[in-house]
């Protein structure tokens, strides 16, 4: 906690934090050192702004390949977000008011590997994980529907829809 301290120190009108969803309430795994973080920020008496973020969408664009989608998730949910949404989020927070004490959980508007294929009018098909790893952890967090909670946070402080994963593969160039 040695940021919020030095934050303290030189007297800074307040902080913002960049977290991990869930670290609000779970201090075990991804989330532990978020959770420590967050408290040492409530408990500086700074005025602090909390923005959860969930795993970017960005490193989970699938890459179809002979007309199929395939993946290792369940078909279940994703909330993943993208990271132009999520720094355009961050500025908003950081140039208007009304944001000092406030925790925003951001999510991107849900998705799954399946519904993807289908917008995309392609086969979907589930494969085994490759093998263990951090993929493997990932993608068992998927299925046990660890990644499905939503909140509209993102797009309030947007002012508009959070882009799509349906979104962003209709407007990436096809090879």
């Amino acid at each position: 906690m040695a940021a919020v301290d030095a934050a303290v120190e030189v007297g800074v009108g307040a902080v913002a934090y960049t977290g991990f969803l869930g670290a609000g309430a779970v201090a075990t795994g991804v989330t532990e050192a978020h959770h420590a973080t967050e408290k040492a920020e409530r408990d500086s008496g700074l005025p602090y702004t909390l923005l959860r973020h969930p795993y970017y969408g960005d490193a989970f664009v699938p890459e179809p390949s002979g007309g199929e989608l395939t993946g290792s998730t369940g078909g279940r949910g994703l909330n993943t977000a993208f990271r132009s949404d999520l720094a355009e989020a961050a500025a908003n927070v950081l140039t208007t008011d009304g944001h000092h004490g406030r925790a925003y959980d951001f999510t991107g508007p849900l998705w799954s590997y399946p519904e993807l294929a289908d917008a995309l009018g392609m086969t979907y098909r589930e494969v085994p994980d490759s093998g263990p790893g951090p993929m493997a952890w990932l993608n068992a967090q998927v299925r046990a529907g660890a990644l499905e909670y939503q909140s509209d946070d993102l797009e309030r402080v947007l002012g508009r829809p959070a882009e799509s994963m349906i979104a962003r593969l209709r407007s990436a160039p096809r090879a």
